[in-house]
């Protein structure tokens, strides 16, 4: 007979094997306003409400890690009048004692973020919460269009059919979320690995800028702007005329809240569609490390570009993709504008205003192709150095890429010397 530890153990052992055969993703789904009562939406209201004088009085307690759910199921809180009120909690015991650990989480986070060296600050008191975490085993999926979690027996949502389907799938944790368009409910699902992806052989560099915002190596130009539309902006012009505090101010922010949140689903799905075009084409992307949040302190007029452009969604991608080894990042000291693939010199005259780069030794070229296959031959020769595979011919590229007879750039050549080590 196994003992209780033996059998943990093993059951440990068992999961941690399944789950090398599993991947993660994280699902959402949409509370169905048209079958959820009157009584639901206000309980949900409510539930979030509570949520947010838990965490003010964790917060406020002085010993946060041994704030006992048990001895503060009532809590005090200020009215809109900034009166002391007793409040009574009515909020499930469990989903309790997770928004505690998840304030204790975050003062965790900052303790190792401030031992890392970086500058944090003290966790503030919430003007509003719009996370609820919930344990595994809380979220118990009833039918194809209806979930059970605490306090809500039977509640209807859309999205189900998105992972219900595949066979052997797995619920774990999941968060209750508010938003302008109404509540949602993100799930994080284990289902089997898909099959292993095929190589197709090809890499590709990619050039970040204002006008054609990404370019790649092979000629192709994306557009990655999202503008916004005529009704945000009367929105905005129709919520400075009101009388701030007043209900129809409020009204009008939240119109606005929904139809910002309508621009970011959509830049973020552009990003997800370009991103996985990119992945499903190439086996390698290169990229540079391109400041694209300061390029509007050296011109004033790109701040319009980069604030409506999601360049920067597609840069934290890559970043997260460097791990699986499908893609790979130079300095942004390399200068692949400048520097010619033929004779190897750095044109250091060339302007913001130059769309076409020239050489002196005749080389002519489209200046942001130009630009993306320099970063995809920097970053085929850095990362074959870095893989101790490099070859004679990547060689022969770096040298051409390093050489210049002008003294007066020895300095870039120093700096691309460093990045190619």
């Amino acid at each position: 007979m196994m003992t209780k530890n033996e059998q943990i153990r093993q059951t440990l052992r068992n999961t941690s094997l399944k789950r090398k055969t599993q991947t993660v993703k994280v699902f959402e789904l949409k509370v169905d306003c048209h079958h959820t009562s009157k009584e639901d939406f206000k309980k949900l209201s409510g539930l979030f409400r509570e949520a947010k004088w838990i965490q003010n009085d964790v917060i406020a307690s002085k010993d946060i890690f041994h704030y006992e759910y048990k001895d503060h199921r009532t809590v005090l809180n200020f009215d809109k009048n900034h009166n002391v009120v007793e409040r009574k909690l009515t909020i499930q015991t469990g989903i309790h004692q997770n928004i505690i650990k998840h304030v204790q989480t975050d003062i965790m986070n900052l303790s190792k973020a401030k031992s890392k060296g970086r500058h944090v600050g003290r966790l503030k008191f919430r003007k509003e919460c719009n996370c609820i975490p919930l344990k595994t085993g809380m979220l118990k999926i009833i039918s194809s269009k209806r979930v059970s979690i605490p306090m809500f027996r039977n509640i209807a949502v859309y999205g189900l059919e998105q992972f219900i389907n595949i066979p052997g799938y797995e619920v774990a944790n999941a968060n209750i979320i508010r938003k302008a368009s109404g509540y949602y409910i993100k799930v994080t699902v284990y289902i089997p690995k898909e099959n292993v992806r095929t190589d197709t052989g090809k890499t590709v560099g990619l050039d970040f800028g204002i006008k054609d915002n990404i370019t790649t190596s092979d000629g192709e130009k994306y557009n990655c702007s999202v503008q916004e539309d005529d009704h945000f902006k009367f929105l905005q012009r129709k919520l400075a005329k009101k009388q701030k505090g007043s209900k129809r101010y409020y009204r009008c922010l939240c119109q606005i809240k929904r139809a910002y949140e309508h621009q970011v689903n959509k830049r973020d799905d552009d990003s997800n569609k370009l991103l996985s075009y990119l992945l499903k084409t190439y086996d390698i992307i290169y990229f540079q490390d391109e400041q694209i949040s300061q390029w509007k302190k050296f011109n004033k007029g790109f701040a319009r570009n980069i604030q409506h452009s999601y360049m920067g969604r597609i840069k934290a991608r890559l970043i997260e993709l460097e791990k699986s080894g499908r893609s790979f990042e130079i300095s942004r000291w390399v200068p692949t504008t400048k520097a010619c693939p033929v004779c190897g010199s750095i044109n250091t005259g060339i302007t913001l205003n130059d769309r076409i780069y020239k050489c002196d030794c005749g080389y002519e070229f489209d200046r942001d192709i130009h630009a993306a296959r320099n970063v995809k031959l920097f970053g085929s020769t850095k990362r074959a150095e870095c893989s101790e595979r490099t070859s004679a011919d990547r060689l022969v590229n770096t040298s051409l890429l390093v050489k210049t007879g002008n003294a007066a750039n020895s300095l870039v050549e120093a700096k691309i010397k460093a990045a190619c080590l």
